[in-house]
């Protein structure tokens, strides 16, 4: 389809839709609608990204003229009055080859039709048409940074052992990683207990393997994963900082396996459509499923040598199913489990026997159905973590620490044009956690509670020329802890954006601010570079988090696959927490202290998206973040406070991501990152502690004759580690026998061997005392190997 024939399809589309109109308020037609049937449905590239302003005509004997509707942002859309009989759906798009379907319309019965469009460029020398993915977000959407990961880009991106979400998405603009023993991430300043990560729109909370060195997600079952890093619309709450969404893919239409062997664990993924007479007999058009399996293997692989305590399994399930009516049904599982039981080992071989698990577990139920040219989503889940550590040989010794939460939520769409959209919709549910660790009698962190949340907002979209595009909305949100004396918050946050388009639409300035709110924070304090999240809720003990934020930002898309985006943002935070230093152990009210926090900075990407050749992208970040809280030590009131960065204040950040296509079918991945230097608190000097003797009238050294030493420390976070930077390079080579596809991969990571500070030791029982680091990955090469049929 070439440019003029698309203007003429769509000025066509804009009159029939006009008759189509009149034609529905005409009280002479009222009756023979009711015998007509409709087609509806959705209009996704090859990847499932919906395909905005595509448009979709319906042809066939029984009209005499074609019906042409465009498709909504989500790719949905919705042809009615249409008499009983065979029609031909054809859909186009510039940019796409054009797709075509014939269904069998019954007299009242509403079709229900997907259909996939692939990328086709155009045979016009001076267009082309490029990184469309991005783009339908660009086009669609005034105000949200979001940076798309596909399934593929993520098993491209060098790795430790196997494709992980969590630490791809360290790789992008405005995310910062402060160790790499942990795959928790910071977020233009916020906290990593802000972002919000959702498996297929359900919470997961700690969502790590072996005490946060991998994420639990599988890429084998991953579509997509979608990081929100500011602007995002009032749809969304809970956190502050950011939305990491990722989403199932339930798999092609056809059995499929897929598979592979790390240095992690091995794993296994198989799905399918279900059996015709399963789908039938619940009623469905179409069904598919998905269910994965991983586990850690080296409890086994070394048990003829030594015992190795520990292992990790997880299983998660995915089923897509369509009912007859034109609704889909979405269900989501997931279960995991983290294992280091050193009790299993001979005594004499442990100084402290000790096991420890921890894992999530997650449940979800979705349905969604287009309805009158808008659509209709429902969601209710459950999630849950969990982690405890116990000492056989110390029943007074416990830890244990547990959050949940139960989520109902109802999203619509009303019926839109391509001037004005609305969109509504409300959630409510219940969240609790339980912590406790103790030990001789004493409780060092306790505590449980529960609430009741809730939650509504509003938003409208207007594009009232094609040069502009208008975000409104707000939202409210509620808790209610169920704790006495503890009283209930509602909070009204409101969200604006404005996006104006220039250079033809391939360049736009862009504007967003809103406020953002929390009802839930971590107990860890972030600069231990590894550790698991303790949870709390709002309450006596623990505030809500409150953030504005207001961002501004350029994007341009040039010839080639190439566009680049620029952003500017600035944050305040009120009610951020850290552990109180002067905490008494007697009282389980007074673990944290309430601070402010601020952070601005500028996020740069340059990105080349493109069916061959050298792709991947180029970021820099500018970041400058600080926090402040009183002094707890002081013996003064009011305290004074303190100002320092936090431990993920890295002021400069790049990354080098690339995609190489090499000779002999092989294809080389490289990750390059530098950051600049974190902070860190510098121990100035030592002292000996000393006690007086009433009997000798002297000072004296402790009972054992030694001197115990003190540190003083320096003004907190004053030092920086440093500077960070590592090279990871990988090669792939894909394989393809008759039954399927077989991938070998090679990851080497710190390819220079780069000795990047974790902490300093500092011994100062020498003279002069002596400072020694511990440092990170050294260089690691890991083998593996991936295989579909």
């Amino acid at each position: 389809m070439n440019p003029l024939q698309f203007i003429y399809l769509r000025l066509r589309s804009t009159l029939l839709a006009a008759a189509a109109l009149a034609g529905f308020l005409c009280p002479a037609t009222t009756a023979a609608q009711t015998r007509n049937g409709a087609v509806e449905g959705i209009v996704v590239a090859a990847d499932g990204a919906p395909i905005g302003t595509a448009t979709v005509e319906a042809t066939g004997a029984p009209i005499p003229t074609p019906r042409l509707v465009d498709t909504d942002p989500s790719g949905r859309f919705r042809i009615d009055r249409l008499p009983p009989g065979r029609y031909r759906i054809r859909v186009q798009r510039i940019g796409f080859r054009e797709v075509a379907r014939s269904v069998e319309v019954q007299e009242g019965e509403t079709v229900s039709v997907e259909l996939v469009m692939e990328l086709d460029a155009i045979p016009v020398a001076p267009l082309s048409v490029d990184a469309e993915r991005a783009r339908i977000h660009f086009e669609s959407e005034a105000g949200s940074t979001v940076r798309r990961l596909e399934r593929e880009e993520l098993r491209r991106i060098p790795g430790l052992a196997e494709a992980d979400v969590l630490r791809a998405v360290e790789s992008l603009p405005g995310v910062v990683s402060t160790s790499d023993y942990s795959a928790a991430f910071n977020v233009r300043g916020g906290s990593a207990d802000q972002n919000l990560i959702l498996l297929d729109g359900l919470p997961v909370y700690n969502p790590f393997h072996l005490g946060g060195l991998f994420g639990v997600f599988n890429t084998d079952m991953v579509r997509r994963a979608d990081l929100m890093a500011g602007g995002f619309p009032a749809e969304y709450g809970g956190r502050v900082s950011s939305v990491l969404s990722v989403e199932s893919d339930a798999g092609p239409d056809e059995f499929r396996a897929q598979g592979g062997v790390s240095l992690l664990a091995a794993r296994l993924a198989l799905g399918g459509p279900l059996p015709a007479a399963v789908t039938e007999g619940l009623g469905l058009r179409s069904a598919r499923a998905r269910i994965s399996a991983r586990r850690s293997y080296f409890d086994f692989l070394l048990e003829p040598v030594l015992e190795f305590p520990y292992h990790l399994t997880d299983v998660q399930g995915y089923i897509e199913a369509e009912t007859r009516s034109g609704g889909r049904f979405t269900v989501t599982a997931y279960t995991g489990a983290d294992v280091l039981d050193l009790t299993r080992l001979h005594s004499e071989d442990v100084p402290l026997r000790v096991r420890w698990n921890w894992g999530n577990d997650l449940v979800g139920l979705g349905w969604r159905r287009p309805i009158a040219g808008g659509e209709v989503r429902v969601r209710a889940g459950f999630s849950r973590f969990d982690t405890a550590i116990r000492f056989p040989d110390f029943d007074d010794t416990r830890f244990g620490s547990s959050i949940a939460q139960g989520l109902l939520r109802l999203d619509l769409d009303l019926p839109a044009s391509r001037v004005f959209a609305l969109q509504t919709g409300v959630e409510a549910g219940r969240t609790g956690y339980d912590n406790l660790a103790e030990s001789g009698g004493t409780t060092f962190v306790g505590g449980h509670g529960a609430g009741w949340f809730g939650g509504a907002y509003l938003q409208g979209r207007w594009r009232p020329s094609e040069g502009w595009l208008l975000e409104l909305g707000a939202r409210g949100d509620g808790w209610s802890p169920d704790a006495p004396g503890a009283g209930a918050v509602l909070v009204i946050a409101p969200r604006f954006a404005l996006k104006r388009f220039l250079a033809d639409g391939d360049a736009a300035l862009k504007l967003a601010a809103g406020r953002y709110t929390q009802f839930l924070h971590s107990l860890r304090d972030e600069e231990l570079p590894i550790g698991i999240d303790v949870w709390v809720t709002t309450g006596r003990q623990a505030p809500h988090l409150l953030s504005d934020q207001v961002q501004v930002g350029f994007e341009r898309f040039f010839d080639g696959g190439w566009s680049l985006s620029l952003e500017g943002y600035y944050r305040l935070f009120d009610g951020v927490t850290a552990a109180n230093p002067a905490d008494d152990p007697n009282r389980p009210d007074d673990d944290m202290i309430r601070g402010e926090g601020r952070s601005y900075g500028a996020d740069f990407l340059l990105r080349r998206d493109a069916a061959d050749g050298v792709t991947g992208w180029v970021t820099v970040s500018w970041l400058r973040a600080v926090r402040t809280f009183p002094d707890a030590l002081a013996a003064v009131d009011p305290a004074p406070t303190i100002t320092y960065p936090p431990v993920f204040d890295r002021r400069i950040d790049v990354d080098v991501v690339l995609r190489v296509p090499l000779p002999g079918s092989l294809e080389g991945g490289l990750r390059w990152n530098y950051g600049s230097g974190l902070p860190y608190t510098r121990p100035v000097t030592s002292y000996a502690i000393l006690a007086h003797s009433p009997l000798r009238g002297k000072i004296i050294p402790d009972d054992d004759g030694k001197e115990d030493l003190g540190i003083h420390l320096g003004p907190r976070n004053s030092e920086r580690y440093p500077a960070y930077h590592r090279l990871d390079l990988s090669l792939r080579r894909k394989f393809t026998p008759r039954w399927g596809s077989i991938t070998p991969y090679l990851n080497v990571l710190n390819v220079y061997n780069r000795k990047n500070v974790l902490f300093y030791f500092y011994d100062y029982e020498r003279t002069p005392p002596i400072r020694s680091g511990v440092t990170m990955f050294p260089i690691l090469p890991t083998l593996g190997v991936e295989v579909a049929f």
